[in-house]
């Protein structure tokens, strides 16, 4: 595996060259317009007093791009998502990558009722980033006019795709205590899942077919997160309520032989234990960007590579 390199040309700001993983991005790069930055230097303001860190990836240019933000999974945090946002920012995307409440193990649960409360707070998070791109866009000047804020994608890993679903739409019912969980956010297109929200312990299968917009979703038998069933004991599960307009045929599953929670460990919260699954993250790129060029940016030309069909020995690509 080939990793890019680094140039740190300030504390918080990364120029990134060359190419992410072997075949992902030809490399090394030979002109400005190829570089990609990561900036760490911006935060804003959540529930009045609470600040949120971002990791922003982008490609400077004069023309706006769609925004895509990610919530990362359990105890993760947006700086543990390289490949993915580095990818997405090559090919003319603006990636923002927030550290929730309990990014790299900041806040712990105390107790079942705070743990919703800090999964709750992750989906105000996504609010709030799209209340305050234009502030973001002043944060960091190159992004002022490189940011198209009507073509919005929320995305999520394990815990965080259940927060990407809230975004576009779906609502579910805890049977036990009646409470509703939902969003009232109608501005994002999309939802792109690297993670099965239904292989969480508290979610059904059927999660991820719970929103009105189009979706994508990567997931292989092994994988199981932190919150996964049969990892967290759950009294129950779930009720995902009836999407008010459901994407049918706009919802992609990428299922993926071997491939397990964190691509083996190519995004991590820790240490990966396993060897890189290259192959599965070359995969869910080059079909992530497909879906992405078609149902955001409008590129009809990129749907052959949508259609249904056996990828390679592991991958296969079906819609709902």
């Amino acid at each position: 595996m080939t990793m890019s390199t680094y140039t740190f040309i300030s504390r918080p700001l990364i120029v990134v060259w060359g190419c992410v993983v072997a075949g992902m991005v030809a490399g090394p790069a030979t002109a400005a317009a190829s570089e990609v930055l990561i900036d760490d230097s911006a935060s804003i303001t959540v529930d009045e007093d609470r600040t949120l860190a971002l990791r922003v990836v982008y490609k400077p240019g004069a023309t706006p791009v769609p925004v895509i933000v990610l919530s990362h999974g359990t105890f993760s945090s947006g700086k543990k998502y390289d490949p993915v946002a580095l990818y997405w920012a090559e090919h003319d995307y603006v990636v923002i990558l927030p550290d929730h409440r309990d990014a790299d193990y900041g806040e712990m649960p105390k107790s079942d009722a705070h743990m919703v409360e800090i999964i709750d707070s992750r989906a105000r998070d996504m609010v709030a980033i799209v209340d305050q791109l234009q502030l973001i866009g002043t944060l960091i000047p190159d992004l002022h006019m490189r940011m198209d804020t009507t073509r919005l994608v929320s995305a999520g890993h394990s815990v965080g795709t259940f927060i990407a679903m809230q975004m576009v739409g779906l609502k579910v019912r805890n049977p036990v205590s009646g409470k509703l969980t939902s969003v009232n956010e109608d501005r994002y297109r999309a939802v792109v899942m690297l993670s099965d929200p239904g292989k969480m312990a508290l979610m059904p299968d059927n999660v991820w077919l719970g929103g009105s917009r189009p979706a994508l979703l990567v997931t292989g038998p092994d994988d199981y997160g932190l919150m996964g069933d049969g990892r967290r004991p759950a009294d129950y599960q779930n009720e995902v309520l009836p999407a008010e307009n459901p994407s049918v045929g706009q919802r992609y599953l990428l299922n993926i032989i071997g491939m397990d929670h964190q691509f083996g460990g190519l995004i991590k919260k820790q240490v990966a234990t396993t060897e890189p699954d290259v192959e599965a993250m070359e995969v869910f790129l080059d079909i992530s960007i497909a879906f992405l060029d078609v149902y955001v940016k409008g590129d009809e030309t990129a749907m052959d590579r949508l259609e249904p069909r056996k990828i390679s020995d592991r991958a296969t690509l079906t819609v709902e």
